[in-house]
C-alpha cells in the first residue's frame, strides 16, 4: 500500500473556525496562510452588475484596437490553431452580467479574464487587481528530464524538486510553514519521478494543464505553441529575476498568480522506499493590500465612485514610455520584488555561471566558453530592465555592451557565438532593433515590417488629429515612421487615412499602410560596427521556446533574413501530446502591445474621449493590454498573412537533463560541442 501523508485533522478543525472569522484579516496576518482563507478573501466583494456592464462596455469598445481580433478567428497554419471569437465570448458575459449575474465580483472578474484568456495571446489580457492580490504556491516544482539531451521525448518524465533554496526566489518562511502543518521533511522528495498527479497520469496531467492554460487552473496563456506552454509550467534556468542575477524559476506548475482553483495536489511518486502517495496543500501570501475586508476591498477591487484609474505610463513628465512588446513574467512584481530584497547572500547560486564575463549590462551578459574557448556566449535575458530605468541610459548601454563585447570575443579567439533567449518575454522594441543592426549593420531595417488596425472611424480620426497637431507624441501619427523602403512617411494618405480594406477569414476589416519604425537614418546611430561581427553559419540561437513579443521579432529576424540555426530544449513527458518539432519563439509575435490608459490617453489628446465609439476608464482597479500591431514576415506571408502565423521550427530539439535544466554554463558548453566541436 502506497504511504500517505495528510494534513493533520487539527489543522482542519483551526480551518473551519478562522473562515468563520474576517477571513482578509486572517490572509494578511501571516506571511504563508492556507489557500482556503485567501480565496474566501478574494470572494468578498460582491457582484455589481452596474459596475460589471461598464466594464464590458470598455472592453469591447476596446476590441477595434486589438489587430488580431479577425485573424484569431481562424487560423491559416494548423499547426498554430486559433479560432476564438473575443467578441462573441465578452457578448457572453455581459449576457450573464445583463440577466441573472454572477455569484461575487471575483467570479465575474475572471470571466472576463478567462475570455480574454481563450486567445493565448499574452499581449491581450484583462486582469482584475483584486483577483491577482495572492500568490499561490506549492513547495515543489516538476521539471521533465531525460536520461540524455538526445533522448526522444518518449523517454522523458517528470520529476519532483523542492523548491525551497531555489536562488533568488524568496521561498523565506515557506518550508517553516509547511513544517507547522505536520510535513517535517518534504525535502526528501526531491528527485523523485512523478507518476500520477490527482489520479491522472502525470505526462497526461501536465498536457492538459499546459494544452488549455485556463484562468480557472490560475494560469494565464500567451504563447502559441503547447511546447512552450509545457515549459511554462516548468522549472528552468533564468535571469529573469529583479536583482539581475542568474534563477531557478519556480515554473507555473508551482506557483501561480490566480487562485489555482483546487486547495490542495496529490501526487503519486516514485522513491528510492518505493511508491508514495503525498497530498500538499497549496500555501498562499498576500502581494495585494488591506488588513481587513473593508480595506482589501477599498485598495484592491473597486473605486470609488467618480475616481478612475488612468495615467499614460511614461518615463518623464511629457514623455510616453518608447514602444514596447512585451508580456508578464510569471510572478506578480511583488513577489519579484521580494525576492530580491530577501536574497540571502550566503547561499551559493549553483545556477550562475562560472565564465568570464565579457560584458554585463542589466539584461545582457556576455561569456566565452572555458571548454570551447572558441565559443562565445551572448545571453539576452529581456529587452527590458525588470526595474524602473531611464530607457535612454540603457538603449546606450545596450549597443555600448554589445560592441565591446562583440569585439573583445573577436580579439579572444572567439569564431562563433550562442545567442542565449531562453526565457524572454521581450521588451522594448527599439532594443531589439539595437541588436540586430549591432549583429548585422549592413541591413536597411533591424526589423519586420508592421500595420496597425483601423477597427473603427474613431481610430482613423484619431491618426487625422495627430496629423493636424503634428503630435509626435501619439501613436498614430504618421512623421513617426517610414516606408518599407526605409523613406520618411510623408502624409497620412501613405499611412492610414484612408485606411487599406482587407478580407480576413470572411470578415471586412481595416488596417494602415505596412510601414517600418525609424531608428535612425542608418546603424551607425545605434553601433559602431561597418560590417556584420560574425558570419550567420557562426550563431546559434539557444532557446526553451520561451521567447515572446521581442523577442520573438528579434528571433523570427536572424532566421528568416540570415538563416541562423537554434537549439531548443526542452520537451514533454512521456504520455503527453505528441507534437511535430517546436518553435524556437514560441510566444506572441505581435509588433507592439498597447495599453487601455495608452488608448484613453491618445483620445484625450485628439479630443475624442466623449466620442460614442470610445472606451471609458475601468470603474475597478484592473488592467487591458491588447496586441495593437501585426508584423509583416519576410517568408510565408501569401500563405500565413502575418507573422503570428509563420512556424519557425528548431533545426536541433533536444531533452533537458538534471545535468543542464539547471545550469545553463553546461548546456552552453553542450550546444558548443554540437555544432562546433571541440
Amino acid at each position: 500500500m502506497p504511504k500517505i501523508l495528510l494534513v493533520v485533522a487539527a489543522v482542519a478543525a483551526s480551518l473551519s473556525y478562522a473562515l468563520d472569522l474576517d477571513p482578509c484579516t486572517l490572509a494578511a496576518s501571516s506571511q504563508w496562510v492556507q489557500s482556503e482563507i485567501a480565496h474566501a478573501c478574494e470572494l468578498t466583494l460582491p457582484f455589481d452588475k452596474r459596475r460589471s456592464l461598464k466594464i464590458l462596455d470598455t472592453a469591447l469598445k476596446s476590441l477595434p484596437y486589438y489587430s488580431l481580433e479577425t485573424y484569431f478567428l481562424h487560423s491559416p497554419n494548423p499547426r498554430i490553431p486559433r479560432d476564438v471569437n473575443i467578441r462573441a465570448l465578452l457578448e457572453d458575459v455581459r449576457r450573464v452580467a445583463s440577466s441573472e449575474g454572477y455569484e461575487t465580483d471575483w467570479a465575474f472578474n475572471l470571466a472576463v479574464t478567462d475570455a480574454f484568456n481563450r486567445l493565448q495571446d499574452g499581449h491581450t489580457v484583462y486582469v482584475a487587481d483584486c483577483t491577482q492580490a495572492f500568490s499561490w504556491n506549492l513547495p515543489f516544482s516538476i521539471s521533465t528530464l531525460a536520461p540524455t539531451p538526445s533522448s526522444h521525448p518518449r523517454a522523458a518524465y517528470p520529476v519532483l524538486l523542492a523548491n525551497f533554496d531555489f536562488p533568488t526566489q524568496n521561498r523565506t518562511g515557506l518550508e517553516a510553514y509547511y513544517q507547522r502543518l505536520g510535513f517535517a521533511d518534504l525535502r526528501r522528495y526531491d528527485g523523485a519521478r512523478v507518476l500520477s498527479i490527482d489520479g491522472v497520469d502525470a505526462g497526461a496531467y501536465l498536457t492538459r494543464l499546459a494544452d488549455a492554460s485556463s484562468i480557472y487552473d490560475g494560469l494565464v496563456g500567451g504563447f502559441e505553441s503547447f511546447s512552450a506552454r509545457y515549459m511554462r509550467l516548468m522549472s528552468r534556468y533564468s535571469a529573469d529575476s529583479e536583482s539581475g542575477m542568474f534563477t531557478q524559476e519556480v515554473g507555473r506548475f508551482g506557483q501561480r498568480s490566480f487562485y489555482p482553483g483546487t486547495d490542495s495536489v496529490t501526487f503519486c511518486l516514485e522513491t528510492a522506499s518505493g511508491n508514495e502517495t503525498l497530498t500538499i496543500p497549496w500555501a498562499a501570501t498576500m502581494v495585494g493590500k488591506g488588513n481587513s475586508k473593508a480595506s482589501f476591498i477599498a485598495k484592491n477591487c473597486a473605486l470609488a465612485e467618480g475616481s478612475s484609474k488612468r495615467s499614460a505610463p511614461s518615463d518623464d513628465a511629457g514623455r510616453k514610455s518608447p514602444r514596447r512588446a512585451v508580456i508578464s513574467p510569471d510572478a506578480q512584481q511583488e513577489v519579484r520584488l521580494s525576492a530580491n530584497r530577501h536574497r540571502p547572500d550566503s547561499l551559493r547560486n549553483y545556477v550562475q555561471p562560472n565564465l568570464t564575463s565579457y560584458g554585463h549590462f542589466v539584461t545582457l551578459d556576455i561569456y566565452r566558453l572555458t571548454e570551447h574557448p572558441h565559443v562565445g556566449v551572448v545571453y539576452f535575458e529581456q529587452f527590458e530592465p525588470s526595474t524602473r530605468y531611464d530607457y535612454r541610459t540603457y538603449f546606450r548601454g545596450i549597443a555600448r555592451t554589445l560592441y565591446d563585447g562583440l569585439t573583445s570575443l573577436k580579439k579572444a579567439g572567439v569564431r562563433h557565438v550562442l545567442i542565449d533567449i531562453s526565457g524572454n518575454r521581450g521588451g522594448y522594441i527599439n532594443v531589439g532593433a539595437i541588436a540586430l543592426w549591432s549583429l548585422w549593420p549592413t541591413d536597411l531595417y533591424p526589423g519586420f515590417p508592421s500595420v496597425f488596425r483601423v477597427g473603427n472611424d474613431l481610430i482613423r480620426r484619431e491618426s487625422a488629429s495627430a496629423a493636424d497637431r503634428q503630435d509626435a507624441e501619439s501613436e498614430y501619427f504618421y512623421g513617426n515612421y517610414m516606408s518599407t523602403k526605409y523613406h520618411p512617411l510623408t502624409s497620412s494618405a501613405q499611412f492610414m487615412d484612408p485606411p487599406v480594406g482587407q478580407l480576413v477569414n470572411g470578415v471586412p476589416d481595416n488596417y494602415s499602410h505596412p510601414f517600418m519604425d525609424f531608428f535612425g537614418n542608418t546603424s551607425a546611430a545605434v553601433t559602431k560596427f561597418k560590417k556584420p561581427p560574425f558570419a550567420p553559419k557562426d550563431y546559434v540561437l539557444v532557446s526553451n521556446g520561451i521567447c515572446a513579443s521581442t523577442c520573438s521579432i528579434f528571433s523570427s529576424y536572424l532566421f528568416q533574413k540570415h538563416g541562423v540555426r537554434s537549439a531548443v530544449f526542452g520537451g514533454t513527458a512521456a504520455g503527453a501530446r505528441s507534437s511535430s518539432g517546436v518553435q524556437f519563439d514560441a510566444g506572441v509575435k505581435g509588433a507592439e502591445v498597447t495599453s487601455l490608459e495608452s488608448i484613453l490617453s491618445e483620445l484625450d489628446n485628439a479630443d475624442l474621449k466623449h466620442d460614442g465609439d470610445a472606451p471609458r476608464a475601468f470603474p475597478v482597479r484592473a488592467s487591458l493590454s491588447l496586441n495593437f500591431r501585426n508584423a509583416i514576415p519576410y517568408v510565408d506571408a501569401k500563405k500565413d498573412g502575418i507573422l503570428e502565423f509563420v512556424w519557425e521550427e528548431a533545426t536541433r530539439e533536444y531533452q533537458f537533463t538534471k545535468e543542464l535544466y539547471n545550469n545553463p554554463q553546461k548546456l552552453w558548453e553542450f550546444v558548443a560541442e554540437e555544432f562546433y566541436g571541440s
